[in-house]
């Protein structure tokens, strides 16, 4: 074999190495791209614009995405009237809403009961007509409402924006109505008790 012969396949010989070093990554970069996409996909989840309506039969209702999926939990104990949770899939977390007979004489009692934070002020919002305050609690957002012995509270994770504008959505169109007669509620069940979403006036 003469030294012509040698450089050549020597070169042919580099130049396929090179090659194999150079196409590695991008391989591995392919490889790994379905998980990133994953990734971002999750990132990019956000409440859909498009809104069903939940009514129950006790005297209220809102509106919340329809890519949502909304659970009525099994009540807890006798003082418990709803217990309304929203879950979305592929995002941690989710809004409950509860409602209980309460002994408390204010919303300011509830707030020294349940503010972590007191070095913040509760944050005046509204449910429906009735005032409302929002507290930080360990690592959620409450919002808090009192109205003839009968406590709403709305609770989500701090921090999250898709949550957090879920409950936006909630709280604009929530309202307060006498049930109507054979009013029903789909995955609701009934309560014995009415709200009629007395404003308070101060």
């Amino acid at each position: 074999m003469d030294k012509k012969t040698v450089l050549i396949l020597c070169a042919v010989l580099v130049v396929a190495i090179l090659g194999i070093l150079i196409l590695n990554p991008f391989k591995q970069k392919n490889l790994s791209s379905p998980a990133s996409l994953n990734l971002q996909q999750d990132a990019q989840i956000t409440p859909s614009k498009a809104l069903k309506t939940y009514v129950d039969p006790s005297g209220f209702s809102f509106n919340y995405p329809d890519n949502l999926s909304l659970l009525n939990n099994e009540l807890k104990d006798e003082s418990s009237y709803a217990e309304l949770q929203l879950t979305a899939n592929g995002v941690a977390g989710s809004l409950v809403l509860t409602i209980t007979d309460s002994k408390l004489a204010s919303l300011d009692e509830w707030v020294k009961m349940k503010n972590s934070s007191p070095q913040e002020a509760p944050k005046d919002m509204n449910l429906g007509n009735l005032k409302a305050l929002q507290i930080k609690s360990n690592d959620k957002l409450i919002l808090g409402v009192l109205d003839q012995g009968i406590l709403f509270t709305i609770e989500i994770p701090q921090g999250q924006d898709f949550w957090t504008e879920v409950l936006n959505i909630v709280l604009i169109d929530f309202s307060f109505a006498p049930p109507s007669a054979g009013s029903s509620a789909g995955d609701s069940s009934s309560s014995d008790v009415t709200f009629d979403g007395e404003e308070v006036v101060e």
